[in-house]
């Protein structure tokens, strides 16, 4: 069924811990919800989102999802946290800095508001004297629209690839192509949709961009670029009789079927870590310590990044590490230390290692602890900054040695439980 999100009435606090009318109607609690209201969400329907969720009710995509992703420049900048390609961006101000765009983005450049959809919102500006005339139109005229400027890929005119994306697979995926020689291509515009079979590369670009932006269901806009793929977009309300027309899939039921099939399964199982797991995620992936060398190429701010995300995780660890051992076991402890250092690797379970497996978990972190203590110094960073960062990074070797109080690895709450039992 569809349903009109203003025509609800939710009561907090009542006598009832579910207090949902639609309609004046009393409404029972649904097994789940797809919320279609993409960037067009207001207020009400993220509060009235935020409720069924509250309440244990699934939603496909939940409310702080729709919210990021309806904000174009904060859906670029968690994209390009994670070290993702896109267009290089410039947060629009009044009064515009004409030279500072010409430097950074060059002409034509690339106007969009935050929170346009459908291709809505989106104009170019094929030189310096346009955007010029842009800018003191919309000084003179005092408008307060919140827009971007982005640098022109000239490699996608007029072209570019939507991928649907569903629960972390890509389902389908088509070309979309200006008829007019316009440099949009939305089919909502009149441009034309053609089949697409996605290169792995290109595929893989949009089941991360999904992951990172917690999207289950998204379309994600994908540019072509000289040096191989830019994201665009993401949609978390992506419009799809194109889609259909173009690829011949009925994507309602393959949603559909996605959700029963996953609505009662219990979560799936985590894969179990390994050492080489761990290594690759030290030297390797998007938030690993190659991506950070990638990004800040400068010791200096190699040893920034490294120094915030020590901070961070060495905190969590010391908290963990402290805590009585009956409330958190050792495996534990070192899994959720490694969750905050190596962001955007959650699902590793160390509690599926073996002991042995454990022990060499944990020398692999306290590896990475020695050498992460000893770079600031390398990098000439200040005694002060130096010291501070090296003695948070050594507090894994802290949580290696306060894993148990009888060895490094000790049984876990659940084993204390059963002997206890027993």
């Amino acid at each position: 069924m569809v349903y009109d999100p203003h025509r609800f009435d939710l009561i907090v606090g009542g006598d009832e811990d579910w207090s949902v009318t639609y309609n004046d109607n009393p409404m029972g609690r649904p097994d789940f919800i797809i919320c279609r209201t993409g960037a067009e969400t207001d207020y009400y329907t993220l509060a009235l989102l935020r409720h069924f969720e509250r309440r244990g009710v699934r939603l496909i995509n939940g409310p702080a999802t729709i919210e990021r992703v309806a904000d174009k420049l904060h859906t670029l900048q968690s994209l390009n946290r994670a070290g993702l390609p896109i267009p290089r961006t410039i947060l629009g101000t009044f009064p515009m800095d004409v030279d500072l765009v010409e430097r950074e983005l060059g002409f034509p450049v690339i106007v969009k508001t935050l929170k346009g959809t459908r291709g809505a919102g989106v104009l170019k500006c094929e030189n310096r004297s346009q955007f010029e005339d842009l800018a003191g139109l919309l000084e003179s005229a005092e408008a307060k629209a919140d827009f971007i400027l982005q640098h022109y890929v000239r490699a996608s005119h007029g072209r570019d690839v939507r991928v649907l994306v569903v629960g972390g697979r890509v389902v389908a995926a088509m070309e979309r192509r200006s008829l007019t020689g316009s440099f949009k291509s939305n089919v909502s515009l009149g441009g034309v949709g053609v089949a697409y079979n996605p290169p792995p590369e290109m595929a893989e670009l949009a089941i991360k961009a999904a992951d990172i932006l917690d999207l289950d269901i998204t379309g994600i806009d994908i540019l072509f670029d000289e040096e191989g793929y830019r994201i665009c977009e993401a949609n978390s309300a992506p419009g799809f009789q194109g889609l259909e027309r173009a690829s011949g899939l009925d994507v309602p039921a393959t949603i559909l079927e996605w959700i029963v099939a996953t609505q009662d399964a219990p979560a799936p199982a985590p894969a179990a870590a390994e050492s080489s797991v761990l290594a690759d995620m030290i030297f390797g992936g998007r938030t690993g310590l190659r991506a950070i060398t990638d990004r800040n190429t400068h010791f200096r701010e190699f040893a920034s990044a490294m120094g915030v995300r020590l901070f961070g995780a060495s905190m969590n660890c010391l908290g963990q590490a402290l805590a009585p051992a009956l409330l958190v076991d050792a495996r534990s402890r070192t899994g959720l230390g490694l969750r905050a250092l190596f962001e955007g690797r959650s699902r590793t379970d160390l509690s599926a290692l073996d002991d042995s497996e454990q022990e060499r978990t944990l020398i692999v972190v306290l590896a990475l602890a020695i050498w992460a203590a000893i770079l600031p110094w390398i990098a000439d960073a200040g005694a002060m900054a130096s010291g501070f960062l090296s003695l948070m990074a050594l507090c894994f070797p802290l949580l290696y040695a306060l894993t148990a109080p009888t060895g490094r690895v000790g049984r876990s709450v659940s084993a204390l439980a059963k002997s206890d039992r027993g």
